[in-house]
């Protein structure tokens, strides 16, 4: 629970080259009852981190299926302003009983449905400021152009939403939005892209391969993202002894990521076998402990990586979509309002 240790440890992150770093959600405890599993939620610990990093992305996760959309609008749009544009929404969906009675909710049959309204609705929000809406003319007495903000009347089939948004739109236009696969699937409402970067995983690195392409045939302008968990021989045993130690405390399910296990030099060629795949954009590194593997991932992989041209540091004064080579989206609104001109 210690910002201290927070701040340090995405420093460290930041310090080794990582694009971004991501802040796990969760409304239950992972342990029901244990102050170890306790957590601030995932937006509130990347605003905390915002001012004391430059150059990496943040990227909290927010589930899509009981938090208010018109709240999650708003804090991810405060997040990218504070951070200067570096800011990224990992989008997921909470199935289960346990989350709905925490909000106070009946459950969500229909959780596909609830994705795609919900970051619809968000990024509609995002918009319903456009970029030059804020005037501030003094002479006037004018903060805003009330013209180029636009009201967002979003009805689905368990919320409504009246806009427009309580803030300006983000330095991004949009933060990015992540999903793993299947999590929020097909485009939005006028056929328009809704997640930017899709997790993808396989048994192997050829399924996560065939993964990353299956992504970018649906739509060659998303990034795919191959998920990836990773046990290091660390600080004298081997990754196999630490992973047994850690199972026996609780067990780490694979899910649909790939697994290393083992030495640097086994991750660096399994990155290498999937950066050689143009379809793969990178990948995310799912570290069983920060504290052990963090550092060995600082010291003998990403320096190789970039050694061999395969990834760069992020950039101070770039944008989250600098660094994933993704274009600002226009405001939807201004081009409404430009075609009807």
């Amino acid at each position: 629970m210690s910002g201290a240790r927070l701040a340090r440890t995405v420093r460290h992150a930041e310090n080794a080259g990582l694009t971004f770093v991501t802040f796990a959600d969760a409304v239950v405890p992972a342990v029901p009852g244990s102050p170890a599993s306790a957590r601030l939620d995932a937006v509130t610990r990347a605003a905390f981190v915002a001012r004391t990093t430059t150059a990496v992305g943040l990227v909290p996760e927010v589930p899509t299926t009981y938090p208010e959309p018109f709240h999650v609008a708003t804090q991810l749009a405060s997040l990218d302003l504070t951070a200067s544009g570096r800011a990224g929404w990992l989008a997921s969906v909470t199935p289960g009983d346990a989350a709905p009675a925490a909000y106070g909710r009946a459950p969500v049959a229909d959780l596909d449905r609830e994705a795609r309204d919900v970051v619809q609705v968000v990024r509609d929000l995002w918009d319903s400021w456009e970029d030059d809406a804020v005037v501030r003319d003094v002479a006037t007495g004018r903060y805003v152009d009330r013209d180029r903000i636009h009201r967002v009347d979003f009805v689905g089939a368990s919320f409504s939403v009246v806009g427009p948004l309580i803030t300006p739109r983000p330095p991004q236009g949009q933060p990015v939005v992540l999903a793993r696969s299947g999590d929020v699937a097909g485009p939005g409402r006028d056929g328009e892209r809704l997640v930017d970067v899709v997790l993808v995983g396989g048994t192997d690195v050829a399924a996560a391969r065939a993964a990353a392409r299956a992504v970018v045939a649906a739509d060659p302008g998303a990034r795919a993202v191959v998920e990836v968990q990773v046990v290091l021989d660390a600080a004298g045993r081997t990754g196999a002894d630490r992973l047994a130690e850690l199972d026996a405390a609780g067990p780490w399910a694979p899910g649909t990521a790939l697994r290393h296990v083992g030495d640097p030099a086994g991750l660096l060629a399994l990155l290498a076998e999937l950066a050689d795949d143009p379809a793969v954009a990178g990948v995310r590194l799912l570290a069983a402990s920060l504290d052990t593997d963090l550092p060995v991932l600082a010291r003998e992989v990403l320096p190789a990586l970039r050694a061999d041209r395969r990834t760069a540091a992020p950039r101070s004064g770039a944008t989250l979509r600098d660094h994933l080579g993704l274009t600002r989206p226009a405001d939807r609104f201004a081009g409404a309002a430009r075609a009807t001109a």
